[in-house]
């Protein structure tokens, strides 16, 4: 299957500036890197953030001052530099400084005395219009903070009943009998786990904004100190009632009415309004932030409130460490840590941020990748929802997340599903892409594949024909994309009953890939391997045993010993040499993959006990049926032990048994998987 790699080179999306002077910067370092003709992947490793902190840092929020200088040191050539830098510079204070609303000054008049008397009214006005505004900014943050830490309570125990309704519908998906049963099931479950994401990004924002508008309330509570004692000073200087008299007229802060029950009926509605409560109050910090003069943070915590011995990492320093595991192949430990950073980037930037769906993405994929892909599939099916709703449904990421679905509902088996996914995919991608896009081409593949898969050979065939034709004339023939169709249209015209002809196919592909990829490429051998099996299968098994010898010994060369590739080299060159009718040395072979599997793969796995089983067969073949019977009899013991005694492999072993015990003039029964 190809690829699932996101597609490069997004579009800018809307500036949304906390501030006039950030939405100038914003678009004066995009002016920056359009000039340079740099994509942001390309900008990102050169400036030490991620893709997606380059572009929510360039999308209106004050970004730090080492963000700017490494962004004009990377996208301005040397001679103009040094001015871009000191341009940059000077927005950069103006974002971080915005311009305060002018302040009422008292009108001169020609006597001193009625001078410095309209002078102190007018100080004593500035004054009080100051401290009226701080008490206006700090009520609102603590119905902030109050509304803040309702969202706490109320979500802590929305996710512990979601913790329990994941688990039961886990059990219900698994023990689920029947397709649409099972289909229902799993639907059921993507809802509570995608419920079960939002309300722990939920929490994540409101522990954030509780903090957060907790410490600008007490910034704020300093400027009202001083204020205060600042207008007391004033007043000794004037005259007449000082505009302070009046404060005590404020209104109280009443605190809002209390959220509904969590665990009521309607869950979705439920996180709609905890959704609505955190973008206000979100909002509302933001606003305040920037009216302060302080720049929005650019690091996200690593840890949930609910971990607070963890120490905190930028989002940076995160997302090096999971690209860092993805590199080396611990998807397990990358994806743990791509779901940690969706937690928290949704709780700092939303969960309809571009950053917390990308996280979300690389959570699913990494989840595929360690070995799980039914679970990949279900957090790829919320995923598509939420993007489908937040991007839309033409959006490059959405069609994508579509794929990367489709891609995990097929190796999860599921193919018929995964056929239909991708043909339902093909027109909306070749509408907004185009029919000749790469993108649009590899779904193509892909259906066709799954239509294979599905039990449809003779369709997929014909569905490669054609896409052959498009991609030779798109990608030309030699592109990797083109040989890779060429090898499953190979297959597929194998499966569909023509061996001979899928034969001649893969013998025509293998110098091709040779001269494209190399001899010793992983795929260059496995069409040769396909190049054996479609040649015995039409016939000829002694060629298909030569043409498996010399590939064992370059596997062993390329892979090593103990690689899977290797051993299933050396399964295919045991069975197409005992095909050809040399049962003794095909008993040989399968005795040394008994010894070398047993090591490297264990004595109860599948592969381990398929080899045992036609050792045992090969070993009477060859003339020596009493131990061939020793052999399977040992063997249907472990069946029966490892896979129990009505596993189908158990049953075809003991009929298999039986044969050999009449051969050897013994009673009894027994044998083995084929």
């Amino acid at each position: 299957m190809a690829g699932t790699d996101k597609p490069k080179g997004r579009p800018w999306t809307d500036i949304r500036p906390v501030n006039p002077g950030a939405g100038r910067l914003a678009a004066f370092l995009r002016t920056q890197v359009d000039g340079s003709g740099k994509t942001l992947a390309v900008l990102a490793a050169e400036v030490g953030w991620s893709k997606s902190q380059v572009s929510s840092l360039l999308s209106g929020r004050i970004p730090p001052q080492r963000f700017v200088t490494s962004l004009i040191d990377a996208t301005v050539p040397p001679p103009l530099r040094e001015r871009r830098r000191s341009e940059a510079e000077a927005l950069l204070y103006e974002a971080l400084h915005p311009p305060r609303t002018a302040k009422p000054t008292a009108p001169p008049t020609g006597a001193a005395a009625v001078v410095d008397l309209a002078a102190a009214q007018a100080r004593q006005i500035e004054t009080y219009d100051r401290l009226t505004r701080a008490l206006e900014l700090q009520a609102e943050l603590r119905q902030t903070a109050d509304n803040a830490a309702r969202l706490i309570w109320i979500l802590l125990g929305m996710i512990h009943t979601l913790n329990d309704r994941v688990g039961a519908l886990s059990r219900e998906r698994d023990q689920a009998a029947g397709r649409e049963v099972l289909e229902a099931a799993r639907a059921k479950l993507a809802r509570a786990e995608s419920q079960q994401a939002q309300a722990e990004n939920e929490l994540g924002r409101a522990e954030e904004k509780k903090r957060q508008a907790e410490a600008l309330a007490a910034r704020l509570q300093e400027q009202i100190t001083a204020l205060t004692e600042e207008l007391e000073r004033l007043r000794g200087q004037g005259s007449g009632p000082g505009p302070a008299e009046e404060l005590h007229g404020l209104s109280p802060f009443a605190p809002p009415t209390s959220s509904r029950d969590p665990e009521g009926d309607d869950i979705d509605a439920a996180l709609t309004r905890v959704t609505a409560v955190n973008d206000t109050d979100g909002d509302t910090v933001h606003r305040i932030t920037a009216e302060l003069g302080e720049p929005a943070p650019d690091t996200v915590p690593d840890n949930s409130p609910t971990s607070p011995d963890v120490p905190n990492k930028t989002a940076r320093e995160l997302h090096a460490e999971a690209e860092a595991a993805q590199e080396d192949g611990d998807f397990g430990e990358a994806a743990r840590l791509y779901a940690q950073l969706a937690t928290v980037s949704a709780g700092y930037l939303g969960p309809e941020d571009e950053d917390t769906l990308e996280s979300r993405y690389e959570h699913a994929r990494c989840v595929g990748e360690a070995g799980d892909p039914a679970t990949a599939r279900d957090l790829t099916a919320a995923l598509v929802s939420d993007e489908t709703r937040i991007l839309g449904a033409d959006h490059p990421d959405t069609l994508h997340s579509r794929y990367t679905l489709a891609y995990y509902t097929g190796e999860s088996g599921d193919f018929v599903t995964a056929r239909d996914l991708m043909a339902a995919l093909l027109p909306d991608e070749a509408r907004v892409l185009g029919a000749s896009h790469r993108r649009t081409l590899t779904s193509r593949y892909a259906h066709a594949y799954y239509t294979g898969m599905a039990g449809a050979p003779t369709t997929a065939k014909a569905l490669y024909e054609v896409l052959l034709q498009d991609q030779a004339r798109v990608l030309g023939a030699d592109h990797p994309d083109t040989l890779n169709s060429r090898y499953e249209h190979a297959h597929f015209v194998g499966r569909a009953g023509a061996p001979a002809t899928a034969r001649d196919l893969v013998a025509a592909l293998v110098p091709d890939r040779e001269r494209v990829l190399g001899a010793d490429h992983p795929y260059t051998l496995v069409s040769r391997s396909q190049h054996a099996y479609y040649t015995a299968e039409a016939g000829d098994a002694a060629t298909a045993r030569d043409l498996m010898t010399s590939l064992v010994s370059d596997a062993i060369r390329v892979f090593g010993p103990d690689h899977p590739d290797t051993l299933q080299s050396r399964r295919e060159h045991a069975r197409h040499t005992a095909k050809a009718g040399d049962p003794a040395a095909a008993r040989d072979l399968y005795a040394e993959l008994t010894h070398d599997q047993t090591r490297v793969l264990g004595p109860d796995h599948r592969l381990t006990l398929a080899v045992r089983y036609q050792h045992a067969l090969n070993t009477a073949r060859a003339g020596d049926p009493v131990t061939g019977l020793n052999l399977m009899t040992v063997l249907v013991a472990d069946l029966e032990r490892a896979l129990g005694t009505d596993h189908p492999d158990t049953v075809h072993g003991r009929e298999q048994l039986a044969e050999l015990a009449l051969r050897a003039g013994e009673p009894g029964g027994g044998g083995a998987p084929a």
